[in-house]
């Protein structure tokens, strides 16, 4: 499906601009249908995947069985980070292209040597391509919170979050892409969106308790001069360890029954002395943005004087709506009644202009 949009379809996008939400509704629900993949690591979703990559695999190298056995895993869909590409297996068939699975012993000056043989295999060029620091969040930024706490030692025990955008002793912290923010199914876009909004609610809330300080005077004096117009004493939010215990126990049940958590591979996704996942998101993106759509105060250290200040349990912060919310059938009726009231009210304007003349 990796191919050109047509002019003919584009044209359709310009003329109707519906089609193209409907195409992009569609494509939000499939992709968020695919969950089930790792969600149910022995249900007939994952096992589609499988029959589908396997006869991928089949038509773009046919009669290989010694490849098929090579390129074929031994664990369940998700486990490993899934590669959508149109051009994988046919790269492979080509003539100049060989598949090596034998493990590296080491470098050498013109090639690489293989364990366990003597064997050496010469290279003009080698790219190196092991990814990165995937379980180490916000490295190589220094970060200290209360008491002199560096993050580092927040997270001495693996990273995590709340709601992977607020971690405990780090007052009014707010983080994009945090520990159990990645998706194997889906835009992480959608996840950064709902983090934004969160972020921004609780900005907003600390910067109205700094006016609110600031009107009202407080206690507070310029440190230098021991005197001073009132200073704004602020608000520090701070995710309480119970809550942060409780969101994190719950997580870490759902993903210990995911594909994530296969014992057969092992993946960037999980800390690999703990075996927890610190990477990936439980559910669905749309169940991650109904959870940020709001801010539960009482789950915040300070929270309580944001419901005093603003008499409000919870801030309503919303979400963007991606998702089909209609039917095709709906959408087609709402299309034709469209047509049919535009060319009514059309065929009504000519026949006015039509008697008047």
């Amino acid at each position: 499906m990796d191919s050109a949009v047509s002019d003919f379809r584009r044209t359709l996008y310009r003329i109707f601009p519906p089609l193209q939400w409907r195409v992009r509704a569609a494509q939000m629900d499939f992709r968020e249908s695919t969950y089930k993949w790792v969600s149910e690591p022995n249900g007939p979703d994952s096992q589609l995947v499988k029959d589908w990559c396997v006869q991928q695999m089949h038509d773009a190298l046919p009669g290989r069985e010694d490849m098929w056995k090579a390129l074929t895993p031994d664990y369940n869909p998700g486990c490993k980070r899934i590669l959508i590409s149109d051009d994988y297996y046919p790269t492979l068939a080509l003539p100049q292209v060989s598949l090596e699975t034998r493990s590296i012993d080491h470098i050498t000056s013109d090639g690489i040597a293989l364990k366990d043989t003597a064997e050496t295999l010469p290279f003009d060029l080698i790219v190196l391509a092991t990814g990165f620091r995937t379980l180490q969040f916000m490295h190589p930024i220094s970060i200290t919170g209360q008491s002199g706490r560096s993050l580092n030692d927040v997270w001495s025990s693996g990273a995590r979050a709340y709601n992977g955008v607020c971690v405990p002793s780090l007052p009014n912290f707010g983080m994009l892409y945090g520990p159990n923010t990645n998706l194997g199914h889906n835009s992480i876009i959608l996840m950064i969106e709902a983090q934004s909004r969160y972020i921004c609610g609780m900005v907003a809330a600390v910067l109205e308790a700094r006016m609110r300080d600031g009107e009202h005077g407080s206690n507070a004096v310029d440190e230098k001069n021991g005197s001073g117009p009132p200073v704004a004493r602020g608000l520090a939010l701070v995710p309480k360890p119970a809550a942060v215990d409780a969101y994190n126990a719950k997580l870490q049940k759902t993903l210990a029954a995911s594909a994530f958590a296969d014992p057969a591979c092992n993946s960037w996704y999980k800390d690999p002395t703990s075996g927890l996942i610190t990477n990936n998101w439980s559910g669905t993106v749309v169940e991650y943005q109904e959870l940020l759509s709001k801010i539960e105060w009482a789950d915040f250290e300070g929270g309580q004087v944001v419901e005093e200040m603003r008499k409000e349990k919870a801030a309503q912060l919303g979400r963007v709506v991606e998702e089909t919310r209609v039917s095709d059938k709906l959408l087609v009726g709402l299309s034709v009644a469209a047509v049919v009231l535009g060319g009514a009210l059309r065929y009504q304007k000519a026949l006015s202009s039509l008697l008047r003349a």
